[in-house]
């Protein structure tokens, strides 16, 4: 399964993702691999060798939760890897605008993205990364 979060054509999607148990049991906070693909407007950019503590990604899909019950307003989710970085702001009405910055190929490609959304794209997305 491949979580993927879709609006009107634009996405970001979580793909090759694997999880070592062992890892993260004996304190590796990199125990998490994946990489992040963006669809925005006509720009479409992967960013690839993603990493993140597998307690850190459970936090995120809380927060995730939470901004689309209104409990939140706004989130950010780093990867430690290479720092990409995808930011959620929720207004009033439920419309949620998704932007960030990622990088490629250790940093030799570069896409800053924004897409605005609904928050009734957000739960098959929330169901799918919690399946990770």
């Amino acid at each position: 399964m491949e979580p993927k979060l879709e609006y009107c054509g634009n996405y970001i999607e979580i793909r090759n993702f694997h999880h070592s148990i062992d890892d993260e049991k004996n304190g590796n906070p990199y125990n998490c691999s994946f990489d992040i693909k963006v669809k925005s407007g006509v720009f479409t950019g992967v960013a690839d060798g993603c990493e993140c503590d597998y307690k850190e990604l459970q936090k995120f899909i809380v927060a995730l939760e939470d901004l689309i019950s209104f409990k939140r307003k706004e989130i950010t989710f780093i990867e430690i890897g290479y720092g990409n970085k995808i930011e959620f702001k929720c207004d009033r009405t439920g419309h949620i605008k998704i932007f960030g910055d990622i990088q490629g190929d250790a940093g030799t490609h570069f896409m800053k993205f924004e897409f605005m959304t609904d928050q009734t794209v957000f739960s098959k997305f929330i169901n799918e990364l919690k399946s990770l």
